[in-house]
């Protein structure tokens, strides 16, 4: 499944070193456990790409964390789990959890992965940390004709605004800063929002070890942008929706979906 080289690559990151899956649900403002975002994108893909390719069929789920996604598959022999995130530390949480499933430490800016090994893809919630490097560690390992899923919170989208109020109110900062990256016509540019959470506080005012681990986060201004990213990453477009979801700091989160195909 990898190129030549270690089969476990570690990132040494320190995301989730203290951070639990209880913490992780009771904290991390994401769709990963919703059963309504994996029948309205995740199992309609599957069906589609088994009939398309046959069975079994390969899921690979880049930047996972818990990986609560990978749940929603469990019951389905047809299915090969993968699933990668940048801290090895996760990891045997989700093995003793998932012990069917094929885990490995990977940053997805430095994929060990071959190419063309799984027909379907997942990054939920995945999009706010490397996103042109998480696009082409996909689009790298999909099959052509292969399908993935993944979504965007922008930051222009006013029900996202509690999600950010509440992080500023409680010791987060947003900063406006640059993110380039490189296109077969060269590089562009976007002007991205990037929330910095190592300074938050829980209520109470003392520091909140958990969401600190977060580190930094990048929200794209406007779907304009998301459109352009999505345009030079290579992948054909197949679908566009919006879905909304309660978490824990807003009760009406709203996030950009897109499945995209691998050009055959």
């Amino acid at each position: 499944m990898t190129k030549e080289g270690p089969e476990i690559v570690g990132s040494g990151s320190s995301y989730y070193a203290s951070m639990g899956e209880q913490q992780y649900a009771a904290k991390i403002n994401t769709p990963a456990k919703s059963p309504e975002y994996f029948d309205q994108f995740h199992k309609p893909m599957l069906e589609r790409l088994k009939q398309k390719f046959g069975t079994p069929i390969g899921v690979l789920d880049v930047a996972c964390g818990p990986a609560f996604e990978l749940e929603f598959f469990t019951n389905d022999p047809d299915v090969i789990l993968f699933a990668s995130d940048i801290s090895p530390d996760i990891l045997p949480q989700v093995q003793a959890r998932l012990p069917q499933a094929h885990l490995f430490a990977m940053d997805a800016s430095k994929s060990v992965l071959a190419d063309n090994i799984v027909e379907m893809g997942m990054l939920v919630n995945a999009m706010i940390y490397v996103p042109a490097d998480m696009l082409k560690t996909m689009y790298g390992a999909l099959k052509p004709g292969g399908e993935a899923a993944l979504n965007f919170r922008v930051f222009s989208n006013p029900h996202n605004k509690a999600f950010y109020d509440y992080y500023t109110t409680h010791g987060g900062v947003i900063t406006e800063k640059p993110y380039t990256i490189e296109t077969p016509e060269g590089s562009k540019t976007f002007t991205v929002q990037v929330l910095d959470y190592t300074a938050c506080v829980k209520d109470d005012g003392t520091p909140d070890t958990d969401i600190r681990q977060l580190g930094e986060q990048m929200y794209f201004e406007n779907i304009e942008d998301v459109q352009a990213l999505l345009d030079a990453s290579g992948f054909e477009v197949l679908e566009h929706s919006l879905f909304n979801f309660s978490s824990p700091v807003n009760p009406d989160n709203q996030v950009d979906v897109f499945v995209l195909k691998k050009p055959e």
